[in-house]
């Protein structure tokens, strides 16, 4: 045997150590959505289109529901006409005070009746107020009339249909829910007597489908998860990105390995 393949095999040796240093034995594990928003309606109305169904890709600000919007388009119509009319009284006891004023300072009315012209102006500004606010809160509601992907996720669930009545008071479920779709935790097992072996932030490792991909150690769950023959089992999660365009399936089933030594930064 020449020296050359006796360096090779002493190299490898010294990595399987050294792996089973850094690393703890292999957890198994399944795949999990890392975040889950359920989406509600604002307002409430009649579900007038649903665009989109499980499983489907979308994409930051896409229109996945909208509720019939007439009502709110009045309510909008008839609050900037409240914000007409309060501005034409606003503007006309602004020029009574102007005038009022005149006239006080050439001595012609009494302080009383400058501060009947002060009341009346300040009296049309906070009503021109109150309009603009109704205003900005029917246009709030029409804004909320539609729910919009808050970011790039896959639709997990949907529980609305056209035609639907929504009560905004009354949502026992969500209409939409919505997955982050880059990230994705395994989920492993593990029992009470070794789940205080983990810390977030620890480095590690996933196989999926024979192939390793860098992790981190996300959430330790104070929770049970139920039991293992060792006992009381708790979800120990790792965190892993997926690449652009990659499809992954909660469920999925894998292998976790968590470093003894490193620790990463959770982004």
């Amino acid at each position: 045997m020449t020296i050359n393949k006796i360096n090779k095999i002493i190299f490898s040796l010294l990595l399987l150590m050294l792996h089973s240093i850094l690393y703890a034995e292999p957890l198994r594990a399944r795949l999990e959505w890392a975040h889950v928003v359920e989406l509600r309606a604002f307002e409430s109305g009649i579900v007038e289109k649903v665009n989109v169904l499980e499983g489907q890709h979308v994409k930051q600000g896409e229109l996945l529901l909208a509720l019939d919007p007439r009502d709110y388009t009045i309510a909008v119509r008839a609050a900037a006409a409240r914000v007409k009319e309060a501005q034409a009284k606003h503007d006309k006891a602004q020029r009574e005070h102007g005038w009022e004023s005149e006239l006080y300072d050439r001595g012609l009315i009494s302080d009383n009746e400058l501060q009947d012209a002060k009341v009346t102006l300040l009296q049309a500004e906070s009503e021109m107020e109150a309009a603009q606010a109704g205003l900005a809160k029917a246009q709030l509601g029409l804004e909320r009339s539609v729910l919009k992907a808050p970011f790039d996720g896959v639709i997990v669930a949907v529980r609305a249909w056209q035609g639907q009545v929504v009560l905004k008071t009354l949502q026992k479920e969500a209409l939409i829910a919505l997955a982050q779709g880059r990230k994705m935790v395994a989920r492993a097992r593990v029992s009470a007597d070794r789940v205080d072996e983990y810390r977030s932030g620890q480095a590690a490792r996933v196989n999926i489908e024979n192939q390793w991909r860098d992790g981190v150690v996300y959430r330790i769950g104070a929770v049970s998860e139920g039991i293992l023959e060792s006992g009381i089992a708790y979800a120990v999660d790792t965190l892993i990105e997926l690449k652009e365009d990659e499809v992954m399936r909660p469920g999925q089933f894998c292998l976790v390995e968590i470093s003894q030594k490193m620790r990463k930064e959770i982004k």
